[in-house]
């Protein structure tokens, strides 16, 4: 087999070889948390569930910021197949989640900044904040409009077991001993 010299065929396939990879890595589970910046930063943890379907996005983003990405880009989120997320090293602030979303599904929960604000929940320096199980029912997609669903709390599973699965995927970094320490004091 004879391979091209033409630059642009090199450079062609060298792009296509690493698309390939970046794709086959996205297929995977997500990464785990970053290893903990300061004992300023916070940490968000949740679950949130969709019978038949799979959470694959969750938009997060800081009260008041706009986010221009990639230059400014909201926090990043990791979603695990069971549901749970968690969003890690968040300055101190007050924070929304303006939607998420499932495989083509778009579950908008803001529509503008004053629905924003009624969803506001606030990050002390250093705090693990638990924001609960949701469970998203009777899903009704929209055909070129926003579709309607319910969304409510859910009892099962309870912010200790979300934990003891955050404690696994933070092996090795800072927020370990942080969970540990809040698994305890659920106790």
């Amino acid at each position: 087999m004879k391979i091209s010299s033409n630059p642009y065929v090199v450079l062609g396939l060298f792009f296509i070889a690493l698309l390939a990879l970046n794709l086959a890595g996205c297929a995977t589970k997500p990464r785990p948390p970053f290893e903990r910046i300061s004992p300023e930063k916070g940490m968000i943890y949740g679950n949130i569930r969709i019978p038949g379907h799979e959470v694959t996005e969750i938009e997060m983003r800081q009260y008041g910021k706009f986010y221009i990405p990639p230059f400014i880009s909201p926090p990043r989120v990791m979603i695990y197949r069971n549901g749970n997320f968690v969003v890690e090293n968040l300055d101190p602030g007050n924070y929304y989640i303006s939607r998420f979303i499932a495989k083509k599904l778009i579950f908008p929960l803001v529509k503008d900044s004053q629905s924003a604000y009624q969803k506001v929940f606030n990050v002390q320096p250093g705090e693990l904040k638990y924001l609960g199980s949701f469970i998203v029912t009777n899903v009704k997609p929209g055909f070129y409009t926003q579709g309607d669903f319910h969304i409510r709390l859910a009892r099962h599973p309870s912010e200790r077991r979300v934990l003891k699965h955050m404690f696994d995927v933070t092996e090795g970094t800072g927020w370990q001993a942080l969970i540990d320490r809040r698994i305890r004091s659920l106790r």
